[in-house]
């Protein structure tokens, strides 16, 4: 009995993290720029691992293919709450900033159907590329464990900021300084 109640008060824990980063983009926002390389920062950049996944349309993307503008990477599943809520975000940035910025949707598969994708980016008016993790293997080498996340790539190819959670419109232009 201790054991589950344990569990369910690092669950409310874990929600009100979430809660709090929804609802404190500005935050979020510092704290995430924080980690990105400074000037005159030692740690070396980090080009993220290609990998090649097929997509809803049946061709194949890879990731290199984006190089040359910024890339968002967003995993998600069909069945995420706050997927569901980030969505309409993801969708109205692209429609707005997709001549300098790639987004690539990969859903985890792995944990999600692909008829369920299909019609949740049907829903959602996706017009960026949506691609299947079926193994889960590049979520996991990506690290993520928590969805929605997502990983923000320069022009080089190179990580620049990583985050977990639901993102605005406003929180994806104030990261990337549109």
């Amino acid at each position: 009995m201790k054991k589950y109640i344990g569990i369910a008060i690092v669950s409310v824990l874990i929600g009100l993290v979430i809660w709090q980063s929804v609802n404190k983009p500005e935050a979020n926002k510092a704290e995430v720029e924080h980690s990105a390389e400074e000037p005159g920062d030692e740690r070396r950049a980090v080009v993220a691992t290609d990998f090649t996944l097929p997509m809803l349309n049946g061709e194949n993307y890879t990731l290199s293919q984006s190089r040359g503008k910024l890339t968002i990477i967003n995993f998600w599943a069909s069945w995420c709450g706050p997927c569901k809520m980030e969505a309409p975000h993801l969708q109205e940035f692209y429609e707005e900033y997709s001549d300098r910025v790639e987004i690539v949707a990969v859903n985890i598969t792995s944990k999600d159907t692909r008829e369920d994708a299909a019609t949740f980016a049907e829903q959602y008016g996706f017009t960026f590329p949506v691609l299947f993790d079926e193994t889960g293997d590049i979520s996991t080498m990506y690290g993520a464990f928590a969805i929605p996340t997502t990983i923000f790539l320069n022009e080089k190819g190179e990580i620049i900021h990583e985050y977990a959670g639901p993102m605005e419109k406003q929180f994806m232009i104030d990261l990337l300084d549109l």
